[in-house]
């Protein structure tokens, strides 16, 4: 399945934007009313995850976080600056697995729809259960539905179950790696957008990965852009 080249305006873009999340996590207010373990998750959390995700999305598309993620305002404001023809976003509550359900709901609803490009549910989740009623709901109805799971590196012993159990692709990427992430979420949206159904995107903490910010500099500086 092929993929686009990313250009060289989204590799600034995506650049630019890292650099305000990194700027934002530096700025007092954008911790006002964060609790203390949402704070601690969202500065570990790479720059690059975000971007990667919100580089490729429609406006038609909507976002489903599993509680409050305190950097996607900045995000979603530099990729959609205009409010009114905005990125839908929808926080939810509940367990991982719950917003998982609410999330295949979404998409559900969002099958009638006759407009080009098709809309398309993205649901953020803070690690990796087992999902077992939302892949059963995506496979029986090729739910245009992408589930980022954040999480450590699986033992192959551990991934090789999880792929045996489903039909959905299980896709990982490197959370430290902008372009990678762009890349699966180019790979899942043409699926998705084209009635094949969703997949899931396992978005891996690699330890002692690079500075996220710091590698896409390199590749601007390798393409000769900064």
């Amino acid at each position: 399945m092929g993929k686009p080249p990313i250009s060289d305006a989204a590799m600034r873009k995506m650049y630019e934007t890292m650099k305000a999340l990194r700027s934002a996590k530096r700025d007092a207010p954008t911790w006002t009313g964060v609790t203390r373990n949402a704070k601690a998750s969202a500065m570990a959390e790479p720059e690059s995850l975000l971007v990667g995700i919100l580089s490729q999305l429609h406006r038609r598309d909507t976002v489903v976080t599993a509680g409050e993620l305190p950097l996607l305002k900045t995000a979603v404001e530099s990729y959609f600056p205009i409010s009114v023809a905005s990125l839908h976003t929808v926080v939810c509550n509940g367990s991982t697995e719950e917003c998982a359900s609410v999330a295949a709901g979404m998409a559900l609803r969002s099958m009638d729809a006759t407009r080009e490009p098709k809309p398309v549910t993205v649901v953020l989740l803070q690690d990796f259960p087992a999902l077992q009623g939302t892949l059963k709901l995506m496979e029986s109805n090729d739910l245009p539905l992408l589930v980022i799971a954040k999480g450590e590196a699986e033992s192959r012993a551990v991934a090789e179950k999880r792929m045996r159990s489903t039909q959905v692709p299980i896709l990982p990427a490197d959370a430290a790696d902008a372009v990678a992430v762009c890349r699966v979420m180019q790979e899942s949206l043409l699926r998705a957008r084209n009635g094949w159904g969703g997949s899931v995107i396992h978005a891996i903490a690699v330890p002692g990965a690079a500075d996220s910010v710091a590698g896409m500099e390199e590749r601007l500086r390798a393409r000769g852009l900064i």
